[in-house]
């Protein structure tokens, strides 16, 4: 038996809510990187319960129009860039300036499995990875954190040889012979997690460079995967078809007092 019963009349409440944040998304009302209404406040204002206002904002961050930090609320998620590099700069990249050089700091080092991984590797599923976590910093101010994954078989002396101030492609050249020749990169703009804000002590919501990067040799074939993030609030990227690509330190915040 059919309904006479308009579809808005038996539409959930929660997917009212989440059509009408969405909508604001979509047409700018709500900006990027904007901070939402306290949930308190969008229970009074569409007259629901909390619950009902989670399940509409579980909707928003499942299709990645909002991100939810912990302790501070949500936000309109950033827009995403998507891009191929082909300049290979290694770990240099997250210093920027040549006179502030980045200190990095070992925080995992172990053999592990992932699928998802080693299939941008062209690894079999179950292939052992070498994983080697890091965290860069310049002038003692926690600015990335790097999670890299190479094939275990291929680099089997990485789990132990290579320190935290090495340079990992000028080892993979001078032990193995395998020489980065070109990456792909995809850049997107985050917030920070929980456990990012941690490492990094953050002291207030900042955007991130979130970057993916496969590395390859000089056979095409994939060397690395890594993933990456960035302060946008200390990092500019700048991209330039005539010269290399690379963070550079916002030199202009700390200027102007930036806390």
């Amino acid at each position: 038996m059919s309904s006479d019963k308009p579809i808005e009349a038996v539409m959930p409440l929660y997917k009212k809510i989440y059509l009408d944040i969405k909508q604001q998304i979509q047409a700018n009302k709500l900006q990027s990187g904007q901070k939402l209404p306290s949930e308190q406040f969008l229970c009074k204002k569409y007259q629901v319960s909390r619950i009902t206002v989670r399940k509409a904002l579980k909707l928003l961050t499942d299709e990645r129009l909002i991100v939810t930090v912990q302790g501070k609320g949500s936000y309109v998620n950033i827009k995403k860039m998507i891009g191929k590099l082909d300049q290979i700069q290694g770990f240099s990249e997250f210093a920027g300036s040549r006179d502030q050089p980045s200190k990095p700091k070992i925080l995992k080092r172990e053999i592990l499995k992932n699928a998802a991984i080693a299939k941008e590797l062209l690894l079999a599923e179950k292939a052992d990875l070498v994983y080697i976590k890091r965290l860069f910093e310049i002038a003692d101010v926690p600015i990335a954190i790097d999670e890299a994954w190479l094939p275990a078989e291929r680099f089997p002396d990485l789990l132990v040889k290579i320190e935290a101030d090495s340079s990992l492609y000028d080892y993979l050249e001078r032990k193995y012979h395998e020489i980065p020749t070109n990456s792909y990169r995809e850049i997107s703009t985050v917030l920070p997690n929980t456990k990012q804000t941690e490492i990094l002590k953050l002291n207030k919501v900042v955007p991130l460079f979130d970057v993916n990067k496969t590395v390859y040799n000089q056979f095409e074939q994939p060397l690395e995967f890594s993933h990456y993030v960035v302060r946008g609030d200390e990092m500019t990227y700048t991209v330039d078809s005539s010269a290399d690509s690379e963070f550079h330190l916002n030199n202009k915040n700390k200027e102007q007092g930036k806390n």
